[in-house]
Order: structure tokens, then C-alpha cells, then sequence
């Protein structure tokens, strides 16, 4: 029998006892499970939210490498590390908080309770970084639709599709959380998928083509300026850390051990696409007619040869 079924018959054997016979311990007891949040999420739906966090690259990656170039490696290396040994505390924090939702706002909390304010600050910060990304996510898809009905001389309708697509996560948030977790399963596996072959891939090009311009320059990468290097490290950081999304669905997960596992594996593809990823874009993404559009520079990317980029 697993935890959780021991779990539910002890909450049972409360339950059935009389108000005269509960101790004061199992009362206490009782109260603890009565708010605790029902484990109604499956490992893969949890896994799901967990993977979020690689796709916010695509919010910051393009827009640094227009100002930064190549020098932008030298802001993803120390977040990525920051971001690594995140995932791997946080693991071992959920694994001792078990009924615990939340994730990384609630951890600091509980952990700063004896300087509540700062706790507060904290999970207030954390918050504001979340709440841009509807937003953000928005933009980068209004471009896409942009990109491709400019093939066939369309106009799109910017305004109108960034409003639709922030309202969209909205409407199936508020269905609850079984749903967005089921809509989400949908999307993220492909999306990561080729997120992870589009790095990999991308890495492979350059180490071994004979059209590579090769994996490093000849001539090294300097280091950008401080004020530049704090002005990126500070719009990045939201973005790679938040690739412990996995932390906030541990009370609500069936298996919250597995679904743990998530952040360990999140912290071995961390490297890959924000580090990996932004090199590609770095080394391959030479289209100046991609602008600020996110869509142009992975396709300019993804066809170094320049097939991708007379089409614009």
C-alpha cells in the first residue's frame, strides 16, 4: 500500500471516530487534511507545468542577442549555474514539505519565517516575475501568426491576437487547475521536443558542418559591459529560473517523488537550451531583416545556410 493510501485510511479512522473519542492530536490532524489540497494531478500533467520554464527562453533570447550578439553567452552561463543549484534545493525542500504547494514563494517563506517581511518581499517578487508572461508569451505568437500570413501578403491583426492569446490561459485557468494541466500536456511536449532538437541539433551543425563558421570564434567573445551585462542578468533571470515551475504542483501531485524527479531533469536541460540554444542563435542567427521577431531569428537559425532568410 503507498503513502498516500495510508494517508487516506488514517484520515478515514478519524473521520468515523466520535467527537468524544478523537484525541487532541488526532483533531489537529483533522484539520490538517481537511485544507489540504486534493492530489488530483497525474506525474505526466505535473511534468507538464515542470517543463514550462525552458519555453520562456524564447521571451528573452532573441531580444538579447540583438543588443549582446554573441557577448550574451556571458550573461545565460552564471544564471544558468544560479538556476541548476535552484532546482536541485528546491527538490530536496519539496521532498520534506510534501504538502506543500506553491513551490519556491511558500519554501522562502517558511524558511524566512522569522523575517516575515522579507519572506513576503520575496514571494511578492516572485509573483511579478510570473505575471508579465502571458503577456510576453502573447507577443511571441501574435509575431508567428504575423510572420507566416506575410508570406501570402496578409495583414494581421497585432492588437486584436496579443489580446485573444492573454485572455486565452486565462479562460482554462479558471476551469481549474485538472484542466490546464490536461491543455498544457498538449502543447508541451512538442514544443519541447523541438526546442531540445532545434539546441542539439544546432550545437551538432556547428561542431561538425563543413559550411559551420565553427562552434567558437577565432578571435574569442569579449565580455559586455557591467552596465549592459546587469541590465540582461536582471531581464534573464526571470526566464531561467523559472524552470522549477514543477515545485508549485507537489501537494496537488499523486506522486509527489516523480514528481519531484522533474526538477532534476529540468536542471540537465537547463544548460542545454539556455546556454546550447543561445549559442546556436548566437553563432547562426546573422538575418538583419529579423528585427525583433522571434519566429525570424530561430528560422535564420535553423537554416544557417541562408535558405530561411530571402523569404523575408
Amino acid at each position: 500500500m503507498t503513502d498516500f493510501s495510508l494517508q487516506s485510511q488514517r484520515t478515514k479512522n478519524i473521520l468515523v471516530a466520535s467527537p468524544g473519542e478523537q484525541s487532541p492530536k488526532e483533531e489537529s490532524k483533522l484539520t490538517q487534511l481537511s485544507t489540504q489540497l486534493p492530489r488530483s494531478l497525474s506525474t505526466f500533467e505535473t511534468w507538464g507545468f515542470g517543463a514550462t520554464g525552458l519555453l520562456l527562453w524564447f521571451g528573452v533570447a532573441p531580444a538579447m542577442h540583438i543588443e549582446l550578439g554573441e557577448q550574451a553567452i556571458w550573461v545565460w552561463i552564471p544564471c544558468t549555474i544560479v538556476s541548476v543549484l535552484l532546482n536541485l534545493q528546491l527538490k530536496r525542500l519539496g521532498a520534506l514539505w510534501q504538502d506543500m504547494s506553491g513551490g519556491t514563494p511558500n519554501y522562502a517563506t517558511r524558511l524566512l519565517a522569522d523575517y516575515p517581511l522579507l519572506g513576503r518581499y520575496g514571494a511578492i517578487s516572485y509573483w511579478l516575475g510570473w505575471v508579465s508572461v502571458p503577456a510576453i508569451n502573447a507577443i511571441i505568437l501574435a509575431d508567428l501568426i504575423k510572420s507566416i500570413l506575410l508570406e501570402f501578403n496578409l495583414e494581421s491583426p497585432d492588437g486584436f491576437l496579443r489580446v485573444a492569446f492573454v485572455i486565452l490561459p486565462y479562460v482554462v485557468a479558471f476551469s481549474g487547475t485538472r484542466s490546464l494541466a490536461i491543455f498544457q500536456a498538449f502543447f508541451i511536449v512538442p514544443a519541447v521536443s523541438l526546442l531540445v532538437a532545434f539546441c542539439v541539433g544546432g550545437l551538432g551543425w556547428l561542431s561538425f558542418a563543413p559550411e559551420s563558421p565553427g562552434l567558437f570564434p577565432a578571435a574569442g567573445v569579449a565580455a559586455p559591459s557591467f552596465v549592459l551585462w546587469a541590465k540582461w542578468f536582471f531581464v534573464a533571470v526571470y526566464a531561467v529560473y523559472g524552470c522549477e515551475t514543477a515545485s508549485s504542483f507537489v501537494a496537488e501531485s499523486r506522486r509527489p517523488d516523480l514528481t519531484l524527479k522533474c526538477l532534476k531533469y529540468m536542471a540537465i536541460l537547463i544548460p542545454v537550451v539556455y546556454v546550447g540554444g543561445s549559442w546556436v542563435l548566437a553563432r547562426l542567427s546573422t538575418d538583419p531583416l529579423a528585427g525583433e521577431n522571434t519566429f525570424l531569428h530561430l528560422l535564420a537559425s535553423a537554416e544557417p545556410s541562408g535558405a530561411g532568410q530571402h523569404r523575408f
